[in-house]
């Protein structure tokens, strides 16, 4: 049987390119984006029995466990778990910050990947087997004006990584940050609207690095970033 991961945020950047990195490694595929439109699109573009999608808002704990439960019905394991699903929020002053804006943006890029920690992290116990990796970015390294909540939900993913990490360090299970640096996307555009794209990775690209951090090298570090790679 094939292998299964679960790919959050799966419809754009580099979600949707580490979806079709491992379906074309013949994997089981399970991805969730918030749009039904854009999950569709998905579905007939890549046209693969090996897919499984939903439409699904990660900032609710019993629909990630929904969602897991599904997976699990449908292929009986998970061994591999890729956090990707995030928003960028404004890029404003935190003055000028909108509370409900703030905890929409902590609710997506840090809640969310802690439910599906918590929704997937039962079965591979129970198989003392698997791999975690939760997207990151430089602005979770390093705090910058004007990146609010954004640089503040992945500063805690960083920190949430480490925690999981060594409480898992008995187990055959990997946990890790993983930053993949600049990359011609659309929030990239948006947070930079004044650079040149061309000077940033693909998106493809980057999904071969995280599937070969995931499926074939046992790295040791805790945080990896593309820019250690490339």
């Amino acid at each position: 049987m094939s292998e299964v991961v679960i790919i959050t945020g799966g419809t754009k950047g580099l979600g949707r390119a580490a979806v079709k990195k491992w379906l074309g490694e013949g994997w089981r595929v399970a991805t969730c984006a918030r749009d039904e439109a854009d999950l569709a699109r998905t579905e007939e573009e890549l046209n693969n029995p090996n897919l499984f999608t939903q439409a699904l808002d990660i900032s609710d704990t019993n629909a990630v466990h929904g969602f897991v439960e599904r997976v699990l019905g449908r292929w009986s394991a998970i061994d591999v778990l890729i956090n990707n699903a995030g928003i960028l929020g404004p890029r404003e002053t935190i003055e000028e910050y909108s509370e409900d804006v703030w905890r929409k943006v902590i609710e997506i890029n840090l809640n969310g990947a802690f439910y599906f920690v918590k929704a997937a992290l039962r079965p591979m116990l129970e198989a003392d087997s698997g791999v975690i990796i939760n997207v990151s970015s430089g602005a979770g390294m390093k705090g910058k004006k004007r990146w609010g909540a954004y640089a503040a939900s992945k500063f805690a993913l960083e920190g949430f990584t480490q925690v999981l990490r060594d409480e898992l360090l008995d187990s055959h299970i990997r946990v890790h940050a993983f930053d993949p640096g600049a990359m011609r996307t659309d929030m990239r555009r948006v947070a930079y609207p004044n650079e040149d794209p061309t000077r940033n990775s693909s998106p493809e690209k980057v999904a071969h690095m995280l599937y070969d951090i995931a499926c074939v090298y046992e790295p040791t570090m805790v945080r990896l970033a593309a820019s250690d790679y490339f």
